[in-house]
């Protein structure tokens, strides 16, 4: 996967700049945005974003990810061996900066920023509460793309700001009390745009069963019924440089996956009919 100019290929997901193009229908695009979110680092939500990306590109749907993370890893999680110097945070002209790899999945990297510029960015997202949705607009992308927002975990200002603007919210949670505990701090954008997953989990751990069923009494069917389960399926793809649902296609995880992909999907479509 190419990484831009300093960027270098690698064998098994290849990627290459591909700008952006409007659609034959620009100006009356009807994009979905879904950000997601979450309260602690290491809870697998870039690993979430990028799956369902691919998940998506699979069956279809054209798919845009969009990573807002100023860790900016979204690139590597779909086969970039090196950071992107450029992204959407970087530079006007951000459509220019999108990759895409062998199988076809885009995504725009947030770019490199220094303290001082990250901080003026976070203050101009305060100062301009669509920035990130104007952007998109701008883009004038197919009609039905899915537009996956990766974000820092809360309460950075710029998962606030991916939150506030997106269509849906999906919450990456794993079946840990600090996380039930953190719940109250999680974004409230009313009950038909937020939805919760538990990622990572491990059933054979009391405590997390225990944990599962006080989130599930708690969020009702705004948390999604399947979990998506630990496995080391996931790393070793990652390793691997190749997509888990090319090198372990009947794992556990793979299942998981492809079901959050369904349930993505109706869950869109029965709100954006």
């Amino acid at each position: 996967m190419a990484t831009g100019a300093s960027g270098t290929l690698c064998a098994h997901r290849a990627q290459t700049g591909t700008a952006i193009r409007p659609s034959p229908s620009s100006g009356s695009t009807a994009i979905v945005v879904v950000s997601l979110v979450s309260t602690s680092g290491g809870c697998g939500r870039s690993t979430l974003v990028a799956g369902l990306a691919d998940a998506l590109h699979r069956r279809g749907r054209p798919v845009l990810a969009v990573d807002f993370d100023p860790a900016n890893l979204l690139a590597q999680q779909l086969g970039a061996e090196t950071q992107p110097a450029h992204g959407i945070a970087t530079t006007d002209d951000w459509t220019r900066t999108a990759l895409a790899n062998s199988e076809g999945v885009r995504v725009v990297p947030f770019g490199i920023l220094d303290p001082s510029a990250l901080l003026h960015f976070e203050q101009q997202l305060v100062t301009h509460a669509n920035w990130l949705r104007s952007r998109l607009d701008e883009a004038a992308l197919a009609d039905d793309t899915v537009v996956l927002v990766d974000t820092p975990r809360l309460p950075s200002p710029l998962a606030w700001h991916a939150a506030a603007t997106a269509d849906h919210v999906l919450t990456v949670l794993v079946a840990e009390p600090v996380a039930y505990a953190a719940l109250d701090r999680l974004p409230t954008p009313g009950a038909a745009r937020a939805h919760y997953v538990v990622n990572a989990f491990e059933p054979q751990r009391t405590v997390q069963q225990d944990v599962l069923l006080l989130l599930r009494e708690r969020l009702g069917v705004g948390l999604v019924r399947s979990v998506v389960h630990r496995d080391a399926a996931v790393a070793e793809a990652l390793a691997r440089n190749r997509a888990l649902l090319d090198d372990a296609p009947y794992s556990q995880a793979a299942e998981d996956l492809q079901y959050l992909c369904s349930w993505l999907l109706r869950t869109i479509d029965e709100a954006h009919p």
